[in-house]
C-alpha cells in the first residue's frame, strides 16, 4: 500500500469518525428538544383545537404535525449519519469496493438532501404560521373554562408557557386586549397568572397576592414584570443554541465533502 493510499484511508477513517460525533452532538440536541417540556410547540395543536371549535380562519396551511416532528426527524437523520459514518470507517479500513461505492453514493445523496433543504428554508413563512393561529385563538381565550374543555386545555398550556418562559402573549402582553370577554377569574386582570409567576430581579416566584397585582398591571411596566412576547422568549432560546449548531451542521457537510472525495479516490487506489 502506497504512501499516499494509506493517507486517503486514515483521512477517511477520521473524518468519519468526525461525523459519528457530530451525529451523536446532533442526536443529543434533538433528544432535548423532544423532552424540554411544556412545549411550546403544543400551543400550536390546542390553538389549532380552539380554531376549529369556534370555525375561525383557515388552519388547512398550520401543520403541526410538521413542527411538531421536527426533532423525532432530527433524531432520525442524526441516528443514519453516524450509522453511514460508522460503516465508512469500516469500509476505509477494509478497502472493500463495494462498499466505498455504496457508501459515497448514500453520502452525495444525503449532501444533495442538505444543500436543497437549505435553499427551501422560509423562515418569514415559519414565523407567520406561528404567530398568525396563536394570536386569533387568544380572542377567543377564556380564563373561566368549563372543566375538561379545549378551552381549559389551552389555558393551562398558554399559562405553563408563559410561566417557563417568563413571558406573556404572543408578541407582546397588550395582545390580551383583543381577548374577546374572556371572563377572567381576577376580576379587575388584563392578562392570565401564566404572566405573572415571576418579577424581575427576583429569584422566587411570586407570592399570590404579587401575581394579583401584576395581573391587573399596565402592559407598559417591563422593567417590572416580564412581559416580553412568547414568540420572542421562544426564539431567544433556540438561539442560545443556534451557533452551536450552525457550526456542527456547516462542520458536517464540508467534513461529509471531504469524505465523498476521500472515498472516491480510495476506491479507484484499492485493487
Amino acid at each position: 500500500m502506497g504512501c499516499c493510499q494509506k493517507s486517503v484511508k486514515y483521512s477517511l477513517f477520521f473524518t468519519n469518525f468526525l461525523v459519528f460525533v457530530l451525529g451523536l452532538v446532533t442526536l443529543g440536541f434533538g433528544i432535548w428538544v423532544l423532552v424540554d417540556k411544556p412545549s411550546f410547540l403544543d400551543l400550536f395543536s390546542s390553538a389549532q383545537d380552539i380554531l376549529n371549535e369556534n370555525d375561525i380562519g383557515d388552519t388547512s396551511s398550520f401543520e403541526i404535525g410538521v413542527y411538531a416532528g421536527a426533532p423525532i426527524i432530527l433524531i432520525v437523520v442524526a441516528v443514519l449519519t453516524s450509522l453511514i459514518a460508522f460503516f465508512g470507517c469500516c469500509g476505509a479500513v477494509k478497502e472493500n469496493k463495494c462498499m466505498l461505492i455504496t457508501y459515497f453514493i448514500i453520502l452525495l445523496a444525503i449532501f444533495i438532501a442538505c444543500i436543497v433543504g437549505a435553499v427551501f428554508v422560509n423562515q418569514g413563512k415559519f414565523e407567520d404560521e406561528i404567530k398568525k393561529p396563536l394570536n386569533e385563538a387568544v380572542v377567543k381565550y377564556n380564563d373561566s373554562p368549563v372543566d375538561d374543555s379545549k378551552d381549559a386545555a389551552f389555558k393551562t398550556i398558554f399559562n405553563e408557557v408563559q410561566a417557563e418562559l417568563r413571558c406573556c402573549g404572543v408578541e407582546q402582553a397588550a395582545d390580551w386586549k383583543t381577548a374577546d370577554k374572556p371572563n377572567w377569574d381576577q376580576a379587575d386582570a388584563n392578562k392570565p397568572a401564566g404572566c405573572c409567576k415571576w418579577s424581575r430581579g427576583q429569584d422566587t416566584e411570586n407570592t399570590a397576592d404579587q401575581i394579583k397585582e401584576c395581573r391587573k398591571a399596565d402592559y407598559t411596566m417591563t422593567e417590572k414584570y416580564y412581559f416580553k412576547g412568547c414568540y420572542d422568549a421562544f426564539t431567544d432560546q433556540i438561539n442560545k443554541q443556534q451557533d452551536k449548531i450552525f457550526a456542527a451542521a456547516i462542520a458536517t457537510i464540508v467534513v461529509m465533502f471531504l469524505n465523498m472525495l476521500c472515498a472516491f479516490a480510495l476506491c479507484t487506489m484499492a485493487e
